[in-house]
């Protein structure tokens, strides 16, 4: 049930998204008519449209999904036992901090002098290349005067 509720909550969540971001100028209207007014005027039924239709389909999916997703993690807690989804989780979140713990961090000097040496490399690259671009400059102009 709570897979199902997820699975729910994600395409209502999306389907809204979609349907608001499709046509961004309800923003623009929102704030000429004034919210309460922008409310009524979408909510009217004589101005329905199969967007409409899309976005009151899927906030109902939306609130079920959510419903659904709790009334599952309920039954869970209560059983005493978790979702595969949460033991994947849990079981991630582990491994990372296993593998965290693993990792050996430079010192603040090793940093430094790093960041010094690719500092460095950069100032000289840029000065080769910009020698190379004026020489290969002053080539084509000198070829350009013999002509």
């Amino acid at each position: 049930m709570v897979f199902w509720g997820l699975i729910l909550v994600v395409a209502g969540f999306l389907t809204v998204l979609v349907t608001f971001l499709e046509s961004l100028h309800i923003f623009s209207e929102m704030s000429a008519l004034g919210f309460g007014a922008w409310l009524a005027r979408f909510l009217d039924p004589a101005n329905f449209t199969g967007k409409k239709a899309a976005f009151y389909i899927a906030i109902v999916l939306l609130v079920v999904g959510v419903v659904m997703f709790i009334i599952g993690k309920i039954k869970a807690a209560k059983k005493g036992e978790q979702d595969a989804q949460t033991q994947k989780g849990t079981k991630f979140f582990r491994d990372l901090k296993g593998e965290f713990s693993k990792i050996t961090w430079p010192t603040l000097s090793n940093v430094t002098r790093n960041t010094g040496v690719t500092l460095a490399l950069c100032v000289l690259l840029g000065a080769f290349i910009c020698v190379v671009d004026l020489g290969l400059g002053a080539l084509i102009q000198l070829l350009l005067n013999l002509g």
